[in-house]
């Protein structure tokens, strides 16, 4: 579900301040960097990250306008239109968004308004917003992406093996440069501090707030993210070989490890998880699979966090070992007569292995208080059996029971 946060993020690879930002030590006018401005930082980036740049790095101009049709050109790339209907569907079912929501709007929204400067990872370009004004700690975070670009191919990273994979490699390299960035800043103090940078992640200039869901799986890749990428750093005694490693060879594979480092340390793998009785259950009556993917210990936690607070959530989550959803309509998406969430149409399933029994049992309460939160119009069914946890939501309960069997 959270790599809603990699297509919202400029194909996963971007963090921008307010178009208030201060114009940086060494713009020109309309917020043009010059090249000998970019090489300084270029220079000052590789101190911090222990790499140095192999060729330089090209940087191009662009007006507001052309900054969000290419954000929503990687979105729409990143996810057609088919798909951000299913998402949009499976998100309003779950509570994590309000009726109504279109994410292409949202992306519209975030890039058009806080997008100042971000590297490019297809064309392997340094883009400046003109006119923005590019803070040089912003700089030197989309720098240290070009950086680690030049060793290894970030467009491979957050790119497959499923959603929480997707996030988990996402956090990987927005840690790695939110941790640069946060060294830069300490350094070289600059007139915007980082916090306001990471604040426009979340905040819009126009007034309108992102829904609480958006605005997490946002911030999420650059602050959790850090603190992986910190946690490698002091098992290496401060240098940078695991990052390294986890960037060239091993990249995480869960947000569980993201939110528990020695999981990644141990190369600790996540348990197989299957919906395949789920599918027999609805075969034969009409059901299609609108989406599915995996299901992690992050996505559970934001699950959770509106219904019984985010340090519980953390704590009922921590035990994660893997999960699995998957969405089924009995029409078109876009049949007549139903409105999104059409829950009259709509069968979901949530499949989720825990440590042990004790903690399959905790998570289980907690998802029958998350369920009877729930807006009135899907029956719901939540059942714990060992250390697995089965939730279904469906048109009546009957069928509920029986996708959780």
């Amino acid at each position: 579900m959270l790599l809603i946060a990699a297509v919202l993020a400029v194909g996963a690879i971007a963090l921008g301040t307010g178009g208030g930002a201060p114009s940086p030590r060494g713009a020109a006018a309309g917020g043009v960097i010059s090249r000998a401005h970019v090489a300084l930082i270029e220079r000052r980036v590789e101190a911090l990250r222990g790499l140095r740049f192999r060729r330089p790095v090209p940087v191009a101009v662009v007006t507001p306008a052309q900054a969000r049709r290419q954000g929503l050109d990687d979105f729409d790339r990143s996810e057609p239109a088919a798909q951000q209907r299913a998402t949009e569907e499976l998100l309003t079912l779950l509570g994590l968004l309000p009726a109504g929501s279109d994410l292409r709007r949202i992306q519209s929204t975030v890039y058009g308004e806080q997008v100042a400067g971000y590297y490019d990872p297809r064309h392997k370009r340094l883009v400046l917003v003109r006119g923005a004004g590019v803070d040089d700690v912003t700089l030197a975070h989309e720098l240290t992406h070009a950086l680690e670009d030049q060793y290894a191919d970030l467009r491979k990273l957050a790119s497959g093996g499923g959603d929480d994979e997707s996030t988990a490699q996402q956090a990987l390299v927005e840690g790695s440069a939110t941790l640069v960035m946060e060294r830069y800043a300490a350094r070289w103090p600059s007139a915007t501090p980082l916090g306001d940078a990471l604040s426009g992640l979340t905040d819009v200039t126009s007034g309108t707030p992102l829904p609480s869901y958006i605005a997490r799986t946002l911030v999420f890749p650059y602050l959790q993210g850090m603190g992986f990428v910190q946690a490698l750093r002091d098992a290496d005694r401060g240098g940078w070989a695991l990052v390294n490693v986890a960037e060239r060879a091993r990249p995480p594979r869960t947000t569980a490890e993201i939110l528990q480092p020695g999981r990644w340390l141990r190369a600790q793998q996540p348990a197989a998880v299957s919906l395949g009785a789920v599918a027999a259950a609805l075969a034969g009556g009409g059901w299609r699979r609108l989406t599915a993917s995996t299901l992690g210990e992050e996505d559970l936690a934001a699950l959770l966090s509106p219904a019984v607070g985010p340090l519980p959530a953390r704590e009922l989550t921590g035990g994660w070992r893997g999960g699995r959803y998957a969405l089924w309509r009995r029409a078109r998406l876009d049949a007549p007569r139903c409105a999104a969430p059409c829950r009259s149409r709509d069968a979901l399933a949530l499949v989720v292995r825990m440590r042990d029994a004790t903690q399959a049992g905790a998570l289980g309460a907690a998802l029958r208080v998350w369920s009877a939160r729930l807006p009135a119009g899907s029956a719901t069914a939540v059942r714990v059996e060992g250390a697995t946890v089965r939730v279904a939501l469906a048109p009546d309960g009957a069928l509920a029971a029986r996708l959780t069997r």
